[in-house]
């Protein structure tokens, strides 16, 4: 029986766009196996499923990545990538990516319930505020959502960059973010003060977001 290698060298972030556009085989299982080493690495802090529906979400994910990539709603120029509008691609191939991945894992939870046991229903309803980003942001073909949030946040009050931050980007449960900021004296305070920020970000920004919109 016949083996294949996968290539597992890594290329650059525009090294992928470019051979995925035109179709280099070799790039794209690379960019496969690149963006798939990295989900497994990370999956576990954001999603509570099985392998069968990980390997799902990651599937469905990858082709939502790749259609980008061939539509060119991210392209490369001058050794530099771009979005939407000829914006500069701020994030990274596998961030974007997870972005991707993370808002089909909403779509899967809200579908699949049922196979979530409590302690999970509990830990999806964290991740749902998610929602709040796709209801009223999130177009995938468009990054720009994403550095409008991460702008929107850099811009905030100390207390809530450091709540957000570490709570989305950082994937710290309540209980890790009471250990570094000890001034919450219940996790009850700190759920109030994230549901806040959380207001206080979508406000913004969707009022961003509208600005952009009719640019």
């Amino acid at each position: 029986m016949a083996t294949y290698r996968i290539n597992t060298k890594n290329y650059s972030d525009v090294d992928y766009v470019v051979g995925v556009y035109h179709r280099v085989s070799h790039i794209e299982r690379a960019l496969h196996h690149h963006c798939e080493r990295y989900f497994n690495e990370n999956y576990r802090g954001m999603f509570f499923i099985g392998k069968e529906y990980k390997d799902e979400i990651f599937h469905e994910s990858f082709i939502k990545l790749w259609e980008n990539i061939r539509d060119r709603k991210i392209y490369a120029e001058d050794g530099l990538l771009y979005g939407k509008n000829g914006k500069s691609f701020t994030s990274t191939l596998t961030t974007y990516f997870m972005a991707i991945a993370r808002l089909k894992y909403l779509e899967w939870a809200r579908e699949h319930r049922k196979f979530l046991n409590t302690e999970d229903e509990d830990k999806v309803c964290k991740t749902m505020d998610l929602e709040l980003y796709k209801d009223i942001l999130y177009d995938e073909s468009d990054n720009r959502v994403l550095e409008i949030i991460a702008d929107c946040i850099s811009h905030m009050s100390e207390r809530c960059n450091q709540i957000l931050t570490m709570f989305y980007y950082e994937e710290k449960t309540l209980d890790d973010i009471m250990m570094e900021l000890p001034t919450f004296d219940s996790k009850n305070a700190l759920k109030t003060a994230k549901y806040k920020c959380m207001e206080t970000l979508r406000m913004s920004a969707k009022s961003i977001y509208q600005q952009y919109l009719n640019s």
